[in-house]
């Protein structure tokens, strides 16, 4: 069961830790953001080191998705900056492919492949039903 999604902002990898720490999943993620500021007047960057409790995840099935999201959405911190797919950048369809060409910027998220977000929402939620609390830990 998974216990711990690690954000690797240098290797640009999600890790899939279970409940002894040990990887069993490593998926790829984009962490490039375009430059300039959201409505609060924050600078766009992604989510800071640190340890954030899994809260929101939401699985959008490919007949209901919308390309800036892609198949799924795990949210990581108060301002909303996540992991989540697709990339509206790419056109409607090229947004909700399972695995897009290219790992499109955002506005701070971290972009990843519809498939593997897709699994790791399934996974999360599986894990939470479960009883077992997942945590996200974003480091550089």
């Amino acid at each position: 069961m998974l216990k711990e999604i690690q954000v690797n902002k240098t290797d640009k990898k999600v890790y899939c830790m279970d409940e002894d720490y040990h990887v069993f999943a490593e998926l790829p993620i984009g962490t490039e953001f375009y430059a300039g500021y959201n409505d609060n007047g924050e600078e766009y960057s992604n989510a800071e080191d640190g340890i954030y409790p899994l809260n929101r995840v939401d699985i959008d099935y490919p007949d209901n998705v919308t390309p800036s999201y892609g198949w799924g959405y795990i949210n990581i911190d108060e301002r909303g900056r996540a992991l989540h797919g697709g990339g509206a950048n790419l056109g409607h369809i090229g947004a909700v492919q399972p695995y897009q060409s290219e790992l499109m910027p955002t506005l701070g998220c971290f972009r990843m492949y519809n498939a593997d977000v897709f699994w790791l929402c399934h996974q999360a939620v599986l894990s939470r039903n479960n009883g077992i609390e997942v945590i996200i830990h974003v480091v550089s």
